[in-house]
């Protein structure tokens, strides 16, 4: 290992992570880049849902179980049938039925009366018990087989079939029918065309409900089974075997933690009660209490812990705010300190709502069908088994395997009352996800000791457990699973890049991370979040040309979109004497100042007022100006001016009715506070994102865990890596104060425009170098900036936030070490710029299971005669491998021709034989697909790779002519070589591969002219030599825009593969720019049809033979984004196309 002192940054965004490691001299000036990348990533995004923001995880969770109850159906269909041969009943298959709908005849006949014959009697129940196990209707997992044994009520569907046989005979039913009853008086009353049972999206309403309930079946088996006298001890195996079922929940309590200090307990959920009563004791541990006229601050005392304790977990309906709690204990909210801050023990950042019993309040905020009932249940219930309904509620644990322990007695009891719908709404409750550090035992006593002593969590830990002033708990490892797909590739990500640091270079001497607002989202909330914000841009764009147009502005800026704001809100009154003010004549003022540097620049701290108010109120508190003779001449009052919020006009365009509430809730609040605000500090530049603390306290633990389980201070490591968390706004404010902005050597720019993918890299490599204190100077900063924009200029003796930070203040001096330091780094990245050496990379997925497996869309086969004539298109479209083999060794087979007509035709597939008059499936269209379910469906999103291909022929002097080829291979021909290597598995010419491939290379590959040179998966990097030939049309245009500005080159070289367009071509985009950059970047420059096209549409559509023409190089890269051309352990290497 080559030890050096280096600083890492990491910066996190939707879609990316941007990594950079920077050495640095004994005076923390940048030396050299060590390793600066840019990783793309797919957001666990499924590639055919990408427009829904659907991630992979829950496409494959659906299909997984879709496939499982596929497995289950057919191990219980078997189990059913060895049942009935013991039980000496026959095995009839359907197939064998000639009588249109003789299944459900066979049923309405055993329930009407008894069968004398007993070989017909018991062909009958086979019939029908086979029958009722495929189509058994559907039953909550929460139900047991054993509820259908009882007798049971007709559900609810089973009224509306009986509905709409009545409708469709005409008449009212009295009796009690089975289904299969009312089905068969249906059928036995005649019809012109063959009813349709079934509803169907596509061919409308059938007679059966979408969905049967099994309890409506299970009573019309028992009515069979009692009138054709069949003994219990026989027919209840039987039964048990047709309604058989396998609880899927808590399939992974056994892979759950233990708790640090008792191995015995498995840890908590955080969804448990215990939990959630820890985190809001740890919480109240680390508020302070500031006393009125003091500086100083102190702890809750016991006595206050517990009312606010007893307030906050409480079952309260409504949502409840600090300002609660702190009136709750008799102060005013500015005196309660700490919100904002972490948790003195590092495991949460007190945010700015209180802690909760969310599982609670979850409940109470459930459909109201199942939470009516369920709170009525709740507050009748003991602690034991709330908590065991929690446990049930969050699928932990196995329904059936505690069914007969008593702790769950009571929540089954509960659940079993329950109706079906009711059972559904039980199912859809979301409760928090995740496992708390320790076990409940160990939760219980660290609560009861912090709410009872002057302890805090660490105290508490010392005294009960004994450990030392550095214990922490053990956090996961670093790429371990969130939960969240999004996430948990940032994390897998950051782990593999930083071990590769740590191996090659040791530990660092600090990790700053920056992360934007949705970085730690999924896909899909990141983009509602970009929806809310797309609407409120268009909401302020036109006010800005209402202003421009009313006020004949030709700028507009910001601070006068907020002012229009105020004015249209307060309905054009001054907030604080009520007297009429206008755009023009009014001012904007803080209705709490700071008492450092700028000001809360918030909306809920600003006022449009009138000039006079502003002036006399000056940087005073409203209610202590409120309270003075001069305000009290003017008409001002704390009480007019909170009715004033009161009556504050709702626009539905800027405010939805929840935000609208805590606006003014919060107006009111600073209206009344009496202090100005605090300081900036590092509440004002840190994170506040759960995960974005997950991952701080993981890189923490990684380095860090040493110094954590030291038992003396002689035991622990010298050297600490310092671990930061930023806001994603402190990389633009050290960019533009540092004066790196427009000076960086980024593609067709020196400024941000997002076109290049590396200024992830960039802000990588500037969060790196950042200091706590250097970003608390640079927030200071902008919020002197936003003050005097909002003010309209400077006060008298005020100077420009320019110049800030000024000689006097306290960081002047390591602010100006950072700016000799930030040009240093800017000389750094522009050389690593020019020089290529800034890496753009995307993880390779290359297991089985990238996408669904096929598309749901189940087509219907194309029926033709076997004695026909039929193509070699038709026959290349045979709907099984097994068909196409025995159409393809037929003797009069022509490869080019297909098959002539022949009446006397013959084949045998899977031992069926078919005749000439029989028909045989094929698939319908052009399409890739395979048979699924009795018919077919498209495999084009199921893509796992595809196998580049020198293929030749020969002609008859010997003489080759060469070719490029692919075949593109499908996950359906994969299966059996799963576990071993994909990429070398065979492809028999009865593969979807092969039958969908490009004829002349298929043709090749199958005569042995073909040399398989390697393989591609979507994201491979792929560089070109445009420099042998003369480029024309689109890509010629393309190549041209680019020009010859800095990272040229690699902007027209330097590919990634999105896709396989068809058989022979590619989809390609440039690997160096982005489409969302490009969209600001139309807005400086005219971008040709052809470059967008290309980067922001379809991409590059080349044929495998053209990219050859072009020596092609894929890249495989290792976690530190070099290039990888040999391995041992077998991983990815790159290649050549051609030497």
């Amino acid at each position: 290992m080559n030890t050096k002192r280096y600083r890492i940054g990491i910066d996190v965004g939707l879609n990316s992570v941007g990594l950079a490691a920077i050495e640095v001299d004994d005076d923390d000036m940048p030396m050299r880049m060590l390793n600066a990348q840019s990783v793309i990533h797919d957001g666990g995004v499924d590639p055919t849902k990408n427009k829904e923001a659907i991630t992979r995880k829950n496409v494959s969770g659906v299909s997984r179980r879709a496939r499982r109850m596929m497995r289950r159906r057919r191990k219980r269909l078997d189990r059913l049938d060895a049942a009935l041969e013991r039980a000496g009943y026959p095995i009839i298959e359907p197939e064998s039925l000639t009588t249109p709908f003789e299944e459900w005849h066979v049923r309405a006949r055993l329930a009407e009366s008894f069968i004398e014959d007993e070989a017909t009697r018991r062909e009958d129940l086979s019939i029908a018990l086979r029958h009722i196990a495929r189509h058994r209707g559907w039953r909550n997992p929460y139900h047991r087989v054993e509820s259908l044994l009882a007798d049971n009520p007709h559900s609810a569907q089973y009224g509306e079939l009986k509905t709409r046989a009545e409708e469709r005979l005409g008449r009212g039913i009295e009796d009690d029918p089975t289904p299969a009853q009312l089905v068969v008086a249906v059928l036995s009353n005649g019809y012109a065309e063959s009813p349709r049972l079934r509803t169907s999206t596509k061919r409308g309403e059938g007679l059966l409900p979408q969905r049967l309930m099994q309890e409506d079946n299970a009573n019309e088996l028992k009515r069979i089974f009692d009138v054709q006298h069949v003994p219990r001890t026989e027919w209840e195996p039987l039964f048990r075997n047709v309604f058989r079922a396998t609880s899927p929940k808590g399939s992974a309590q056994g892979r759950v933690g233990r708790d640090p200090f008792d191995p015995s307990q498995p840890r908590a959920l955080k969804a448990s009660l215990v939990f959630q009563r820890y985190r809001i004791a740890n919480v109240l541990t680390n508020l302070r209490i500031r006393e009125a006229g003091a500086v100083s601050e102190r702890p809750l005392t016991v006595e206050e812990k517990q009312r606010a304790y007893a307030l906050l977990s409480s079952a309260s309906r409504e949502d409840i705010t600090w300002a609660d709690v702190a009136t709750h204990l008799g102060l005013a909210r500015h005196r309660l300190r700490g919100v904002g801050t972490m948790t003195a023990d590092g495991e949460e950042r007190i945010s700015a709502m209180p802690p909760c019993m969310t599982s609670v309040q979850r409940i109470r905020e459930a459909d109201r069908k199942i939470a009516k009932p369920l709170m009525k249940w709740w507050d009748d219930a003991s602690e034991a088994a709330r908590e065991a309904m929690i446990r049930l509620l969050s699928n932990t644990v196995d329904f059936d395997a505690v069914r007969e322990d008593l702790a769950y007695a009571e929540a089954i009891r509960f659940i079993d009352a329950l109706d079906d719908d009711g059972l559904t709404k039980l199912d859809s409750i979301d409760l928090p996800a995740g496992r708390a550090a320790y076990g409940e035992e160990t939760l219980r006593r660290l609560t009861e000791r912090m709410l009872t002593t002057d302890d805090d969590l660490h105290t508490a830990r010392k005294t009960l457990f004994h450990v030392s002033d550095y214990w922490r708990p053990p956090a996961d490892p670093i790429g371990a699973p969130l939960g969240n797909p999004s996430a948990d590739r940032v994390v897998r990500i950051v782990s593999q890049w930083m071990t590769g640091c740590r191996n090659r270079w040791g530990n660092p001497v600090s990790v700053q991370i920056e992360h934007v607002r949705s970085a730690f989202d999924s896909v899909a909330t990141a983009r509602q979040y970009e929806r809310r914000t797309g609407s409120r841009s268009v909401y302020r764009s036109a006010l800005a040309s209402k202003l421009r147009e009313s006020e004949h502005l030709e700028r507009v800026r910001a601070s006068d979109i907020r002012r229009i704001e105020a004015i249209q809100r307060q309905n054009g009154q001054c907030l604080y004497c009520g007297r009429p003010i206008a755009f023009g004549t009014c001012e904007m003022d803080h209705i709490v100042p700071r008492k450092g540097v700028g000001s809360t620049n918030t909306r809920t701290n600003l006022a449009a007022v009138c000039a006079d108010c502003n002036r006399l109120k000056s940087k005073t508190p409203f209610p202590v100006w409120a309270a003075s003779e001069p305000a009290r001449q003017r008409g001002v009052s704390l009480s007019d001016a909170l009715q004033r919020v009161d009556n504050m006009l709702y626009d539905r365009k800027a405010d939805t009715p929840q935000t609208w509430r805590r606006f003014k809730q919060e107006m009111k609040t600073r209206l009344k506070q009496t202090e100005g605000d605090e300081p900036i500090d590092n509440r004002s530049i840190e994170s506040v994102a759960w995960m974005a603390d997950e991952l701080h306290r993981r890189i923490d633990w990684y380095f860090n865990s040493q110094r954590y389980l030291a038992e003396r201070d002689e035991d622990r490591p010298s050297r600490e890596v310092a671990v930061d968390v930023f806001q994603g706004r402190v990389t633009a404010l050290a960019r533009r104060a540092s004066g790196m902005e427009g000076r960086i050597h980024f593609f067709q720019a020196r400024y941000k425009t997002r076109l290049d993918r590396r200024h992830h890299a960039v802000d990588a490599s500037v969060i790196a170098l950042m200091r706590p204190s250097v970003a608390k100077t640079l927030v200071e900063r902008d919020s002197l900036r936003e003050s005097q924009m909002i003010a309209g200029g400077l006060a008298e003796g005020e100077r420009s936030w320019k110049e800030y930070p000024y000689e006097s203040c306290t960081g002047y001096d390591s602010y100006q070490r950072w700016r000799v330091g930030m040009e240093l780094l800017l000389e750094l990245l522009n050389d690593a710029l020019d020089h290529d050496r800034v890496v753009v990379r995307q993880p390779m997925r290359l297991q089985l299971g990238n996408s669904i497996a096929h598309d749901a869309t189940v087509k219907a086969l194309s029926r033709v005669r076997l004695g026909d004539a039929m193509d070699a298109d038709l026959i290349r479209r045979a709907s099984t491998p097994a068909l196409w083999c025995a159409l393809t060794r037929l003797p009069d087979y022509d490869a080019k021709t297909g098959l002539p007509a022949d009446d006397t035709r013959r084949i045998v597939v899977h031992g069926t034989e078919f005749m000439a008059d029989d028909e045989v499936g094929f698939f319908d269209g052009q399409s890739a697909q395979i048979a699924v379910r009795g018919g077919s469906s498209d495999i084009g999103s199921a893509i796992h790779h595809a196998r580049v291909y020198r293929c030749w022929k020969q002609n008859a002097k010997g003489v080759r002519k060469y070719w490029y080829g692919m075949i593109r291979v499908f996950q359906a021909d994969l299966l059996r070589s799963r576990g071993g290597d994909l990429f070398t598995a065979p492809l028999p010419p009865r593969s979807v591969s092969m039958r969908w491939g490009e004829p002349r290379t298929v043709q090749a590959v199958q005569d042995g002219n073909a040399e398989y040179l390697g393989w591609l998966v979507v994201g491979d990097e792929i560089h070109v030599d445009f420099a042998q030939g003369k480029l024309k049309g689109q890509i010629g245009e393309f190549a041209e825009w680019c020009g010859d500005s800095d990272s040229a080159d690699t902007a027209r070289c330097v590919w990634v593969l999105a896709g396989f367009y068809s058989n022979s071509k590619l989809t390609i985009r440039p690997r160096l720019l982005a489409a969302e950059g490009l969209k600001k970047f139309q807005g400086q420059q005219e971008v040709p049809d052809s470059v967008r096209k290309i980067v922001d549409a379809k991409g590059w559509i080349p044929s495998v033979d053209v990219v050859s023409s072009y020596s092609p190089v894929v890249i495989r890269r290792n976690s530190m984004g070099e290039p990888r051309w040999h391995s041992q352990s077998g991983l990815p290497c790159s290649w050549r196309w051609s030497d």
